[in-house]
């Protein structure tokens, strides 16, 4: 039993990284319910407003790609605290915003920070949390993503009816604080593993190159046209990038962990699960405030019910997973996510607040316990050696697919129909994608037990 003892100087190190996780995931959020404020502001469309998110994901997702090689050859601690400067700094930079070029600055300083702390946060419990109790603390990692998003709107709806939305930037800035207040003590010197590790800048530019035309391609369908240019130089990036990756001798993100299918099939899912998250948080409170005439501080406060379910239940599913496996709380979880999906699609038109208060929190608790279940099943079957990379390469898909998740639910949002039109449309393809979600699940299932 002493194995499974965690030290109180390893939990106060991931508390403190996960604080600043924490920050990084719901300022990503906060602004959602201030677009209809920043569109008059900036004098200008929604299409372009939600780049605010959008640029964060883009920064949080090609930073996150670099996490593998930085743990390798600086360390936890100076990782940790170059996370905490890049985001006070971002933080002021965007709170003091006179046109939305700043503001998109700073967003993306946030951006890399965000993209630091979050494999980082995942990384020490890897690292420093006995196998045993693996699930429940990445449970608990889990709970921090899951929590945060939904979280953000009702904290900047809240703001932006009292002090205004640079408040929302301003009264963050506690969260670096107490990071590092918290872990100054507790995150140590870790060694580098390797000062000679090489790090491959084509490949991370390529993938760069590749994450960021792609999402511009997607962004533009708004105007009704198809960007030629933009997705040529996308599948070009990509096809160069995976040809690099595969004969590159310096170091950079491990694509051949995609050879195992177990590990694919999980992060396929996971993926789709944030897309899922973060098209609703933008779309969802702005649905109410534009048809159901609710107030900025209402339609963020509508998914934080929910999220609390969600997210404090996370770590309970991370115990039953170190219990029972993944693949009844997987199937079970998608069950209750493709039923909540379903049911608001159907309602879409009669959706109040209270009905979409209550269809949220059934939302939340089956993609919380597929999302946690699936995303610790994915790493925990890899060799210790991988993990590091595993983990890298599904944050940064996860922050990727929020972002492309935002940037089609705003093409949604868009819709010359209105936003009720628009928000049913999206639910019945997050629908369509659940079902084939059980598919993956199957067949994850089907060759675990063939392994065997």
């Amino acid at each position: 039993m002493a194995t499974t003892v965690v030290p109180k100087q390893h939990v106060l190190a991931i508390i403190s990284v996960a604080l600043l996780a924490a920050g990084g995931i719901m300022i990503e959020t906060a602004m959602n319910v201030t677009f209809p404020k920043l569109t008059q502001v900036f004098h200008t469309s929604l299409n372009n407003i939600q780049w605010v998110t959008t640029a964060y994901l883009l920064a949080v997702t090609v930073t996150m790609t670099t996490s593998a090689y930085l743990t390798n050859r600086f360390g936890a601690r100076r990782i940790w605290l170059t996370a905490n400067l890049l985001f006070i700094g971002g933080t002021i930079c965007a709170g003091f915003a006179n046109s939305l070029a700043i503001l998109l600055l700073g967003r993306v300083l946030e951006g890399i920070a965000a993209g630091l702390a979050m494999p980082l946060m995942f990384n020490l419990v890897l690292s420093l949390i006995p196998k045993p109790k693996i699930g429940v603390w990445m449970g608990i990692g889990a709970m921090v993503i899951s929590l945060a998003p939904s979280f953000g709107p009702t904290y900047g709806g809240a703001l932006i009816e009292t002090l205004g939305w640079r408040a929302i930037f301003f009264t963050l800035l506690v969260i670096p604080i107490a990071s590092l207040l918290l872990g100054w003590h507790n995150i140590a010197h870790v060694a580098k593993q390797n000062k000679h590790l090489s790090f491959d800048f084509i490949a991370f530019s390529l993938l760069a190159i590749a994450l960021i035309t792609g999402l511009l391609v997607v962004n533009q369908l708004e105007t009704g046209r198809l960007n030629i240019l933009f997705l040529i130089l996308a599948i070009i990036s990509v096809t160069a990038f995976i040809y690099k990756s595969q004969h590159s001798q310096k170091v950079f993100l491990n694509i051949r962990l995609f050879k195992s299918q177990t590990f694919t099939l999980l992060l396929i899912p996971v993926t789709f699960y944030m897309f899922a998250n973060l098209g609703l948080s933008l779309l969802i409170p702005n649905y109410l405030q534009a048809s159901a005439g609710t107030t900025s501080f209402l339609a963020g406060f509508a998914l934080l019910p929910g999220t609390l379910f969600g997210a404090f239940l996370s770590p309970y599913f991370g115990s039953l997973y170190d219990k029972v496996g993944a693949t009844k709380l997987i199937f079970l979880g998608n069950g209750i996510f493709t039923i909540s999906l379903l049911g608001m699609a159907l309602l879409t038109h009669r959706l109040g607040f209270i009905l979409i208060l209550i269809s949220y929190i059934i939302f939340t608790i089956g993609r919380s316990m597929a999302f946690s279940t699936g995303m610790t099943a994915a790493v925990d079957q890899l060799p210790i050696a991988q993990q590091n990379d595993a983990n890298a390469i599904l944050q940064a898909s996860q922050m990727f697919m929020g972002a492309l998740g935002t940037t089609v639910a705003a093409l949604f949002g868009s819709n010359r129909g209105g936003i009720a039109i628009g928000l049913n449309q999206f639910l019945w393809l997050l629908f369509a994608i659940a079902l084939l979600l059980f598919l993956l699940f199957w067949l994850q299932k089907h060759l675990a037990e063939a392994t065997k």
